[in-house]
């Protein structure tokens, strides 16, 4: 790993917002187009019921795509972040969960086609956050907005 995605993963994990909630970044894929990340289960994120607070989980989600978006189109510096989230609680976490963020390549030729002739874009992509026996505990869907600055209608 380099050192940029060396300092990225190490600023993350030690985020307080994320470190507190027990939210770790595990591996960034050498395109920036993967990463994984691990939501452990402890005294910090727990609720009365023993299972992981829903806004422990939701905080799981929100930040990765759009680093992820900002990196892979680095050369671009379009503006990049979360226009909207939804998220569904399908069941309890009661153990760890882990998220892996995946952008396809079609995501990303239509994100560019759109900036080139709209200077702007929205896309919704969705990850799911899944226990340790392999269930689905929650999906989300998040909206990330692009906007390049430098556009220039014609």
């Amino acid at each position: 790993m380099n050192f940029k995605k060396f300092f990225l993963k190490l600023s993350l994990n030690i985020f307080p917002p994320l470190f507190f909630n027990r939210i770790l970044l595990k591996s960034i894929s050498s395109d920036y187009k993967e990463i994984n990340v691990i939501l452990k289960k402890s005294i910090f994120n727990i609720n009365y019921y023993k299972s992981i607070y829903g806004g422990s989980i939701f905080s799981a989600c929100d930040p990765y795509f759009p680093i992820m978006y900002y990196h892979i189109f680095k050369n671009r510096k379009l503006i990049v972040w979360v226009k909207r989230a939804e998220i569904n609680y399908i069941k309890p976490a009661y153990s760890s969960l882990r998220l892996n963020f995946k952008i396809q390549d079609s995501q990303l030729k239509e994100i560019e086609q759109a900036l080139l002739k709209n200077g702007k874009h929205e896309i919704i992509n969705e990850v799911k956050a899944i226990n340790l026996e392999n269930v689905i505990c929650a999906e989300a869907k998040i909206t990330v907005y692009f906007r390049d600055p430098n556009f220039s209608a014609i």
